[in-house]
């Protein structure tokens, strides 16, 4: 199948409010900011779009994410962070839970504090499954002699690695995965992309219109997918994971391709 890039976007796009992006990968990679990337969000900006900035990344908080856009040169307030950490947090609150043994680092635990959900060993109503850089062997036994007693179990997102300049990394979906097996018990829910849980949270906020979104990413079975789930239109961008290879093979279709964010243009 022919790759068929999309043409004329500034003028199919003009009506579009809300333009949603993935991180890594579509306006950075690693610690290299991608060409066109700050411009084209600044650009947005003056021109009064809404921009909102998507991750799974639950090892960071969100206070974080704004101080490193920030740094990057990416325009940035609280408020235009969406995290897989979000949804998870409203999924608990829900059910109202507390209380819970969280496997994640200290700025994950920081959110869950400052939405009045505390993390504890003692008695607590759930296990939350994070991206954990500070996983140990003893904090994995503690949550799997806790699981197969019959604490219920909730994962932030499904990732099975985080993409890296360095190479791939263990994440949040590989550390569920081993309680899965362990244990022979099944998370209550998974958070974060593709589910369309991030997408319903920017409607929440914004009160806004599917047709007047769109979603900029370069995963297939994340971004795109999202965007399907959440029938809101899709832009990739092969300028991370995904690559023509990738797209020829898959039977996933985003609405529209591009090589870069940087031939967005407005």
């Amino acid at each position: 199948m022919a790759i068929k890039f999309a043409s004329n976007f500034s003028k199919k796009f003009a009506s579009k409010e809300i333009f949603l992006f993935d991180l890594d990968g579509t306006l950075y990679l690693g610690r290299k900011v991608l060409p066109g990337a700050k411009s084209l969000v600044n650009k947005l900006h003056r021109l009064n779009k809404k921009v909102f900035y998507f991750t799974n990344n639950s090892s960071r908080s969100d206070a974080q994410y704004v101080r490193k856009l920030r740094k990057m040169g990416f325009p940035c307030e609280a408020s235009q962070i969406v995290m897989s950490t979000h949804t998870l947090i409203r999924g608990l609150k829900s059910k109202g839970l507390k209380r819970v043994y969280c496997l994640g680092t200290p700025a994950m635990k920081s959110m869950l504090k400052r939405s009045r959900i505390i993390h504890t060993s003692v008695k607590p109503q759930a296990v939350v499954v994070g991206f954990d850089k500070t996983l140990t062997y003893s904090k994995l036994l503690f949550a799997s002699r806790l699981i197969d007693k019959g604490v219920p179990y909730f994962v932030a997102h499904p990732d099975f690695f985080c993409p890296t300049d360095r190479g791939p990394e263990p994440d949040c979906g590989s550390i569920a995965l081993l309680l899965e097996k362990t244990c022979r018990k099944k998370p209550i829910a998974v958070y974060g992309k593709p589910h369309p849980w991030m997408i319903d949270e920017v409607i929440r906020r914004q009160k806004c219109s599917r047709s007047k979104m769109i979603l900029i990413g370069d995963r297939l079975q994340t971004d795109i997918l999202m965007a399907k789930a959440s029938r809101i239109q899709s832009l990739l961008v092969l300028s991370g994971e995904t690559k023509r290879k990738d797209l020829k093979a898959s039977k996933l279709r985003p609405d529209f391709v591009l090589r870069s964010v940087a031939e967005i243009l407005l």
